[in-house]
């Protein structure tokens, strides 16, 4: 299991508006490579955590959009699948503030685990939840179909579906990678400073996108809020992901 962000970006903070502060911070990275545990489709790349309505002005002021990354560097016009033996995850603590030390308690957790291929190479999904302790899953959308992922090239398929009285909406498949990094120029600034030049070379500007062209495998969630207050009345929450294989 990886985890990628953990806790550091006090994602909270993005959820209240404010700035994310620094503090707690490990290592984040885009694509640290495979190893014989851990296969491209269970690289995690990036999580991004914000209200829906400062994307988009006309949506309800309730809704948080969760996104999780993973599979970096897919080929253009290429179909990949989700990890069939994987647990990907949103992991969910109540913040009363900003300031508050990360502690990596679970009061809630959001699971998606993936089926295998059909003929129009989707994939069907389980949503699993848990919140305090209780645990809510779905295998179908509140209108009786099975929740899928999106075929390359097809509509998006958008899965309204209900866990605990709420309603959630999750999509899962190949989008281009949002990340931007000029790879090339950051090495030449590395390789300045490493010689004693820090500062002789400076990023370019524009810089070059080294990612463009490439996919990622996305998960997006739209949740209520208040499907993740539980019983109290939290507006901040730290927010970090997770990808577990069976062995």
């Amino acid at each position: 299991m990886k985890r990628n962000k953990i806790l550091a970006l006090a994602l909270g903070a993005a959820l209240t508006g404010t700035a994310i502060g620094a503090g707690y911070v490990f290592a984040s990275d885009h694509d640290d490579g495979t190893t014989d545990m851990k296969t491209q489709n269970t690289n995690l790349t990036d999580l991004y955590v914000f209200t829906e309505k400062s994307q988009n002005p006309n949506a309800a002021d309730n809704n948080l959009i969760f996104i999780m990354n993973s599979n970096p560097r897919s080929l253009a016009r290429q179909h990949y699948y989700f990890n069939q033996n994987a647990r990907y995850e949103f992991h969910v603590t109540r913040v009363a503030n900003n300031d508050d030390v990360p502690t990596g308690q679970d009061d809630v957790m959001l699971r998606f685990e993936f089926g295998a291929p059909d003929m129009n190479k989707r994939q069907n999904l389980t949503i699993t939840a848990i919140r305090d302790g209780q645990t809510i899953s779905s295998t179908t959308t509140t209108a009786g179909q099975p929740i899928m992922t999106t075929a390359l090239d097809a509509a998006p398929i958008n899965n309204e579906v209900s866990l605990g009285g709420q309603n959630l909406t999750v999509f899962a498949g190949l989008r281009e990678d949002p990340f931007f990094f000029d790879v090339e120029q950051y090495f030449r600034v590395r390789d300045a400073a490493a010689k004693g030049a820090a500062g002789s070379v400076l990023f370019r500007n524009p810089g070059v996108d080294f990612t463009a062209g490439y996919n990622v495998l996305s998960i997006v969630a739209r949740v209520p809020r208040n499907f993740l207050q539980g019983s109290g009345a939290s507006t901040s929450f730290d927010v970090w992901e997770t990808i577990s294989v069976k062995q």
